[in-house]
């Protein structure tokens, strides 16, 4: 079984839309690459596409300037916005570079799409071919696989239909594909189809479903997990790593079969004083000794009843800030689960379509 070598940890940015200089969303995205820099620390951040509003020379020099103030790798998808009166994203190659292509990290692989060979969705055949090589490269080389991509397929009020589309649909529903992240939509969303988890991330420019901000996610093994941190937070970043949550399982590796463990990792530039955590609402349990940036604790999940339970974790810090990330996660000692299609949250209207 393929097992990326260490935890990987990636943030991915909302939508930019840039404009111009000093406005709400530039500010924001400040914010995100200081807390990226100085909180976070990630193996590399993913740029989702929209990075500028209307693809102006002016535009790209400001996403520029922001860009080179990150202190990891990065890297950018082009979005709609990113080819605005300009088909062949001209614009964007001269300025940031290909439109697609790949990197390996710790033994996993990661795959960045373009899905806007064609307007206003679609995908070359020169491009289906590359990611099929792609793909036949990781199995090879028993890689782990994780896509990016700027559209979001469960998007409401839009169709996902388009040239290359069902190709690249067909690679993706006959590979093992850990995760596809995505922008676009503006809300945030996760998407369970039953075989593979889609991650999309609220838009830092016009957000809809919350404040702006971005997603930290982390992969080890079949340890994937992802949490939202907000332009409103402070304090702590909290995220349970271990067990898996629902919407991101896929497979009997995903769910507590009998006794197990909780594993948080926290995010402070403070020291952090205590962590608990507690299942289904009762009482707290401490999470080791708040020695490193993960901590752990014991999962009697033989105790637990078949189905779905929750499971919370907080992290206080020397200032009294409080971080927290809740979870629903599955239980079955038969081992036995097929996820239900579904979206977290359900999202039944936009305003951008």
């Amino acid at each position: 079984m393929s097992v990326t070598r260490s935890p990987i940890v990636f943030v991915v940015p909302g939508d930019l839309h840039l404009t111009e200089a000093g406005e709400p969303n530039h500010r924001t995205a400040e914010w995100a690459i200081d807390e990226i820099n100085t909180l976070i620390r990630p193996d590399f951040v993913q740029f989702i596409g929209d990075n500028v509003q209307h693809a102006s020379d002016a535009q790209f020099e400001l996403f520029r300037a922001l860009r080179s103030r990150l202190e990891v790798p990065s890297h950018v998808l082009v979005g709609d916005h990113d080819v605005h009166e300009d088909p062949v994203a001209a614009g964007f190659f001269r300025h940031i570079g290909p439109t697609h292509g790949s990197s390996v990290v710790a033994g996993g692989r990661f795959i960045r799409l373009n899905s806007l060979d064609y307007r206003p969705v679609g995908f070359s055949p020169e491009q289906i071919l590359w990611l099929q090589d792609e793909i036949d490269a990781a199995t090879q080389k028993n890689e782990k696989v994780i896509l990016f991509q700027h559209h979001y397929p469960f998007k409401v009020y839009e169709s996902y239909s388009g040239p290359g589309v069902d190709a690249r649909r067909e690679i993706v529903q006959n590979s093992a594909i850990e995760a596809i992240f995505t922008g676009h939509t503006h809300y945030g969303q996760i998407a369970n189809d039953g075989k593979h988890v889609y991650i999309t991330t609220r838009s830092i420019g016009d957000p809809e479903g919350g404040p702006p901000g971005y997603t930290i996610a982390y992969w080890h093994g079949d340890d994937l997990a992802v949490v939202y941190r907000s332009a409103s937070e402070a304090g702590p970043a909290v995220m349970i790593v271990h067990p898996r949550a629902k919407p991101l399982a896929t497979g009997p590796a995903h769910i507590v079969q009998g006794d197990d463990r909780v594993q948080a990792r926290i995010w402070s530039n403070e020291r952090i004083t205590t962590v608990r955590g507690r299942i289904d609402g009762g009482k707290w349990f401490m999470l080791d000794d708040c020695s490193g940036i993960d901590r752990f604790g014991p999962l009697a999940g033989r105790e637990l009843s078949k189905g779905e339970h929750t499971l919370e974790v907080e992290a206080t810090d020397s200032r009294g800030r409080v971080g927290r990330d809740e979870i629903g996660f599955m239980v079955d000692p038969t081992g036995r689960y097929t996820p239900i299609p579904s979206t977290t949250p359900v999202v039944v209207a936009t305003a951008y379509c």
